[in-house]
């Protein structure tokens, strides 16, 4: 998309919004503090392909890879679906496809699933439709999806950038190939510690480092941003040195997850291991070395947001709410859209969405950094387009009120200081 119509979308609601789409629940990892774990996996037998009656998914893609790095065996080998010169419309697609769960509960835990190609392209169209611009790939293990590339391709053709979420594991230099052919601005790939071989221990990808050092060298040369995404775990070692350890594997920046010990929805990015408990006073000293290292590294959370997490952690009002229901959303596995990862119970299939289920709360419950960090950012543009509607109806002094406070001048400092955000989207 151009900056004419991030402008436009600007003035209009705020900016464009970004959704999470986990394509798949299937990981090839083991993780001490994930329950996306390869050895949660059912048995073949049991892995469902969500999309129309009858159609199965392919295998092509991960059967290079049944071992340690792959997934193969979790699948059933059929054949892929041929993409559609056109997906159809959101109302088209609810016959195609009928919710799998009751939008007034939280969905049980699902057997292993893949998003299949029609539903998964009918999905994409449908978030356009609703404003979406940013899709960020994820899973589980999102590579392992075979049809993630045509997903990307679609959503390219439709002026929306994509940005996937990996371990890294299989990213050989064809694959690497085809994501970026297919359109990939950003590749996020997760990091467990200062220790390579100790990230390689714990996710059970033995190799996996040589892997994502040869996969980065291929993003450099095409312009592709790459970030490290590290979990603030007890593995992680000495925080000083770990510039020097993404520097060596090819990173530019690097964004810092939160422990996650319990979840509300059906994602499963969480565990409640001795691996990420920590006491409120850990927590805040943890922080506090993440603001330190922003002065020898390029870390992309924001001050204003970790200011903002001292202040959930001490049960005081937060500065900047949640935006997760409003632009950032959540599409799961079986094409239920969440407000985000941690919500009770999704919004709606994404087929029904329509901008009637927007929400808009002011919601501080938690500080799942994939939100908070986007909306501190997002923030004094949501201003903005509150001061114009507040100008529409002549309510000076609301839209003086928008417009002239201390709010929006921290979100654009966070916006400035995750320049890379800009610099590769």
């Amino acid at each position: 998309m151009n900056w004419k119509e991030i402008l436009g979308q600007v003035f209009l609601d705020g900016g464009p919004s970004t959704c999470q789409f986990a394509i798949t629940n299937a990981c090839n990892a083991k993780c001490g503090f994930c329950s996306f774990s390869r050895e949660h996996s059912p048995k073949a037998d049991s892995v469902q392909n969500f999309g129309p009656v009858g159609l199965n998914s392919s295998a092509d893609a991960v059967s290079s890879s049944s071992g340690p790095l792959g997934l193969a065996k979790a699948f059933p080998s059929s054949t892929c679906e041929s993409l559609p010169t056109a997906a159809p419309a959101c109302e088209q697609a609810v016959s195609q496809v009928t919710p799998t769960s009751n939008p007034s509960t939280k969905p049980p835990v699902s057997p292993k699933t893949l998003v299949q190609l029609s539903p998964g392209l009918n999905a994409i169209d449908c978030l356009y439709r609703n404003g979406v611009r940013f899709l960020i790939f994820t899973g589980g293990e999102p590579t392992i999806n075979p049809y993630l590339e045509k997903f990307m391709q679609h959503a390219q053709e439709l002026g929306m950038e994509s940005l996937v979420v990996t371990n890294g594991s299989t990213l050989s230099p064809e694959k690497v190939e085809g994501l970026i052919e297919s359109g990939l601005r950003e590749i996020i790939i997760s990091i467990d510690s200062v220790d390579p071989q100790v990230s390689e221990n714990n996710r059970g990808l033995p190799g996996v480092t040589q892997r994502i050092v040869e996969a980065n060298k291929i993003f450099a040369d095409n312009g592709v941003g790459r970030v490290a995404s590290v979990t603030l775990s007890k593995i992680l070692g000495d925080l000083t040195l770990l510039p020097q350890t993404l520097k060596s594997l090819g990173f530019q920046a690097v964004t810092f997850s939160f422990p996650l010990v319990k979840l509300d929805s059906n994602y499963l990015g969480y565990k409640d291991s001795d691996l990420v408990s920590y006491t409120p006073e850990e927590m805040h000293k943890l922080i506090d070395d993440v603001m330190d290292l922003k002065k020898s590294y390029a870390v992309l959370n924001p001050s204003a947001s970790l200011e903002d997490m001292h202040r959930f952690l001490d049960k005081k009002p937060q500065e900047f709410p949640c935006l997760g229901g409003f632009k950032q959303f959540y599409l799961d596995w079986n094409l239920q859209l969440w407000r985000c990862c941690n919500w009770r119970r999704p919004m709606c299939h994404v087929f029904e969405f329509n901008g009637s289920q927007i929400i808009r709360d002011g919601c501080t419950e938690c500080m799942i950094d994939c939100y908070r960090d986007a909306s501190v950012m997002q923030a004094c543009a949501v201003s903005l387009a509150d001061a114009v509607h507040a100008a529409c109806f002549n309510r000076w002094s609301l839209c003086a009120k928008h417009l002239f406070n201390m709010s929006n001048m921290r979100s654009w400092g966070a916006v400035l200081e995750s320049s890379h955000w800009l610099d590769n989207l």
